[in-house]
């Protein structure tokens, strides 16, 4: 009798001890702490303005001659609609069916109106179509490349392989002359993946690191470069890549090795400010707040300083896409629609 007992016991102690490790396990991702915590001034929520369903999800591409620009998957679709949100229409791009096919997945669009740049980073070239006349041109790159700004009508600053192995560098690049500079100064490893973005009220650039903590700041003759940090404490790449031949071409594509722990996603520079988007979570914050929205991050542009952070919605099954600071106002698109948000900018 005492030995049953005895093992009713011993099974009973090993079932709960299973029990307790999965409910640890399952919680690791909550408890732990990244040593940075947040400033949450304003508890105010973002108010919506206006919700805007779609077919497909929408990415921001562009705010210029009083309409708002969107491109989608498929590269041959433009959407588009003027301030108020009243009707979203599209625009058929006449892209040809091999280059479309190229386009899949490495390419994104940017619309300075009347012109659709589309940048095709797995085929060396920037497309430029005119939405007034039909017209498309092709301006060759100098490599494949993973990012690109306008920084003038004509001119463009590209992150690109450069050819030694999976290095990359920046360089300058007019369309109309064709005259390319290169240059050494800021040659990174394709580990360091990130957003490229263009601040026209200093001409400076800002390259916000996807995986690391790091931004590097430059002005577009690559001479004032400076480092800032995110206020996270990632300090090191936590990617690495494989490469392998593209179907029927000699062109080398890339893809991640392994899991991926994303710290910077998506960002824009607006009046002075960076905002970006992180899904690392503070120790500050709750495990509850990652269910239905997510934060962003907010420095000065002047000072490389953390200003503050706040919470943007994500509803239940739905991804943020792309988000635009504009007229006291936050843009954000999802899965399946796009939402008006009231931003009354920093907290006083």
């Amino acid at each position: 009798m005492t030995t049953r007992v005895s093992v009713v016991l011993l099974i009973t102690i090993v079932v709960l001890s299973f029990m307790f490790a999965i409910v640890r396990l399952s919680r690791q991702s909550i408890e732990k702490k990244h040593g940075f915590n947040r400033l949450f001034r304003s508890e105010k929520p973002l108010r919506m303005i206006k919700k805007i369903p779609i077919a497909h999800p929408l990415y921001f591409a562009g705010n210029n001659n009083g309409n708002m620009y969107f491109h989608s998957d498929d590269p041959h679709i433009i959407a588009y609609t003027d301030t108020t949100f009243s009707t979203i229409k599209t625009i058929q791009l006449p892209i040809d069916s091999i280059i479309s096919a190229s386009l899949t997945n490495a390419f994104s669009i940017h619309i300075m109106y009347p012109e659709a740049f589309i940048f095709a980073y797995n085929m060396a070239a920037i497309f430029v179509y005119n939405l007034q006349t039909g017209k498309s041109t092709m301006i060759p790159a100098p490599s494949n490349y993973s990012n690109a700004v306008q920084i003038s009508e004509a001119t463009f600053i590209l992150k690109y392989f450069t050819g030694n192995s999976t290095d990359q560098s920046f360089c300058k690049l007019n369309i109309h002359t064709k005259q390319l500079y290169k240059t050494s100064l800021l040659t990174e490893d394709l580990s360091s993946s990130g957003m490229l973005l263009y601040d026209d009220q200093h001409s400076s650039c800002y390259y916000i690191h996807h995986y690391n903590n790091r931004i590097a700041i430059f002005d577009t003759a690559f001479q004032a470069i400076r480092w800032a940090r995110t206020i996270d404490t990632f300090t090191q790449n936590q990617v690495q890549y494989i490469s392998r031949n593209k179907t029927g071409s000699s062109d080398i594509v890339y893809k991640p090795k392994g899991t991926r722990m994303l710290t910077n996603h998506l960002s824009q520079l607006h009046h002075g400010h960076l905002y970006i988007n992180s899904p690392i979570k503070a120790d500050n914050e709750t495990s509850l707040t990652d269910q239905s929205e997510t934060v962003i991050d907010v420095y000065s542009t002047n000072m490389d300083k953390y200003l503050e952070s706040f919470y943007i919605p994500v509803p239940r099954n739905q991804h943020l896409k792309s988000f635009c600071i504009f007229d006291s106002k936050i843009l954000a698109t999802y899965t399946n629609h796009l939402a008006l948000y009231e931003f009354p900018g920093l907290s006083k």
